[in-house]
C-alpha cells in the first residue's frame, strides 16, 4: 500500500463518518427524582416513616438480641472453662497415677536388686568354697 492509497481510504472513511445521521437523544430533565429501584420519588412521607420506623425498630430490638447473644456467649465460655478444668483435672489425675506406677516400679526393683544381691552373695560363696578358693 502505498501513501495515495491510504490517504484516499482515510478520507473515505472520515467521508462516512461526517454523513452519518446523529441520533438525537431527548431526555426529560424535569420529570420527578427516580429512585434506584425505578419509583418515582414524590409524596411518600408514610413511606419514609415506615423505613423509620423499621430501622428504629431493627435496632431496639437488636439490642434484645445482642444481650441474648452475649448472655449465650458467655455460657459458651464458662462449658468450655469447665470442660478445660475437667481435661486438666484428668491429665493431672493420669500423670498422678503414672508417677505412682514409676515409684512403684523403682521399689520393687531395689527389694529385687537386694534379693539377687543376697542370692548372687551367697551363690558366690558357695561356688569359692567347691572350688577351694576361700580366703
Amino acid at each position: 500500500m502505498n501513501l495515495k492509497e491510504l490517504q484516499d481510504m482515510i478520507k473515505e472513511e472520515l467521508e462516512s463518518y461526517m454523513n452519518e445521521e446523529e441520533v438525537d437523544v431527548d431526555v426529560d430533565m424535569e420529570a420527578g427524582d427516580i429512585d434506584a429501584d425505578g419509583a418515582e420519588s414524590g409524596d411518600d412521607s408514610e413511606d419514609v416513616l415506615r423505613q423509620i420506623y423499621d430501622m428504629l425498630k431493627d435496632k431496639f430490638e437488636g439490642e434484645d438480641d445482642a444481650e441474648e447473644i452475649e448472655d449465650e456467649e458467655a455460657e459458651e465460655e464458662d462449658a468450655e472453662l469447665a470442660e478445660e478444668t475437667v481435661e486438666e483435672s484428668t491429665e493431672e489425675i493420669e500423670e498422678a497415677k503414672d508417677e505412682d506406677l514409676e515409684e512403684g516400679k523403682k521399689e520393687d526393683e531395689e527389694d529385687m536388686k537386694e534379693e539377687v544381691s543376697a542370692e548372687v552373695t551367697h551363690l558366690q560363696e558357695r561356688f569359692k568354697k567347691l572350688a577351694n578358693i576361700i580366703k
